[in-house]
């Protein structure tokens, strides 16, 4: 096993970071490496705000629902969507066909995987990070603190930084839940997903020590009723986003 799957296959999200300055070199190769995420039909259709301010980062905090790590780690990258870049500079459009879903779609897929692409690179480097999307409670209030233009849009943190502790590894679905040959082949999922439920529920109780012991469809269910962000849509197409 190399070095990268092992990176991989250890993911943690870490939300506590030593004092360990990053220094800029390693913050322009996360960068680079992110910049070199794969994108459809090269439009490279996001922007990442580094935030070093201090009040900007306590009030990302709060919107995220009280993240303190927002405020603490070493280095916040905020990931957008940025389809103003093409309304800026593209030669010979149609404007409008940037305002359709289509559009939205590869601008917020472009903006994961460059999100992604960083992180892997922080994690080659001794760094841990986590991604924070609770950002997304308060996107109009966001757009204007950090001065967006329309068609461009905050998606998510990540926050980096060397990590201060181990929280261990998060079971994640059987394979066979997720991959299919051939078909969508559900004949297996309500054991698999039982299965998961107990494997879930386990973990939780073990690292909360009794304190919780959630199945993996109970907590999920928790989450999209506290956060259903409606908001969220309202606020795009507000924007010039999701017209088609």
């Amino acid at each position: 096993m190399n070095n990268t799957i092992e990176i991989l296959l250890e993911h943690k999200s870490i939300r506590k970071y030593t004092e360990k300055h990053i220094t800029q070199d390693v913050i322009d190769t996360i960068v680079s490496c992110a910049q070199m995420a794969p994108t459809s039909s090269h439009f490279q259709a996001y922007t990442i705000i580094e935030v070093k301010n201090k009040d900007k980062r306590k009030l990302l905090s709060e919107w995220a629902g009280g993240q303190k790590w927002v405020e603490n780690a070493p280095l916040v990258l905020m990931f957008c969507g940025d389809l103003h870049r093409a309304y800026k500079y593209y030669e010979n459009i149609d404007r409008e066909i940037l305002t359709n879903t289509e559009q939205y779609t590869v601008a917020t897929v472009d903006a994961a995987l460059a999100a992604q692409k960083a992180l892997i690179a922080a994690q080659g480097l001794g760094l841990g990070g986590v991604f924070v999307g609770g950002i997304r409670n308060e996107v109009e209030n966001i757009s204007n603190e950090f001065n967006l233009p329309e068609l461009v849009f905050p998606l998510f943190l990540v926050c980096m930084g060397y990590p201060a502790d181990d929280p261990g590894i998060k079971p994640r679905l059987p394979q066979g839940a997720v991959h299919k040959i051939d078909f969508y082949d559900e004949s297996q999922d309500d054991s698999l997903i039982e299965e998961y439920n107990n494997i879930v529920s386990k973990y939780y109780e073990e690292r909360t020590k009794g304190k919780e012991n959630d199945r993996w469809t109970e907590r999920c269910g928790k989450y999209l009723t506290a956060k259903p962000r409606y908001n969220v849509g309202d606020f795009f197409r507000k924007i010039g986003l999701l017209k088609k």
